[in-house]
């Protein structure tokens, strides 16, 4: 199963569907699509992580170096519904205070 389940744009942001791991195996789809739509132009992202429910060191890494990647580029990269253990896992190691997330689509697309 891809990482990447479905995309779609509002407006000027790339909305980014996840599926359900977020690991190793899965951060170079991740990458290789934001760099992708980053070429083409695209620079405000927001990952619907409603399904992710593992995650690994490499998962976190990945987000972190997207986040920065999409960051030094003028862009955002924010999470949406991101689930109860993608927030543990923020927490732990800091990342809630770093990465932007929200329950609700609305207040995520008016932070853009």
């Amino acid at each position: 199963m891809p990482l990447v389940l479905r995309q779609r744009s509002i407006g000027p942001i790339t909305l980014l569907e996840l599926s359900e791991r977020l690991t190793i195996e899965y951060v170079p789809e991740l990458r290789d699509t934001l760099q992708d739509l980053a070429v083409q132009g695209h620079r405000f992202f927001l990952l619907d992580c409603s399904q992710v429910s593992v995650i690994d060191s490499q998962g976190i890494g990945g987000l972190v170096r997207n986040w920065v990647s999409i960051k030094s580029q003028h862009g955002k990269l924010k999470l949406l519904t991101p689930s109860a253990r993608l927030r543990e896992v923020m927490q732990i190691v800091g990342l809630q205070k770093v990465i932007e997330s929200f329950d609700d689509i609305e207040p995520a697309l008016h932070g853009f």
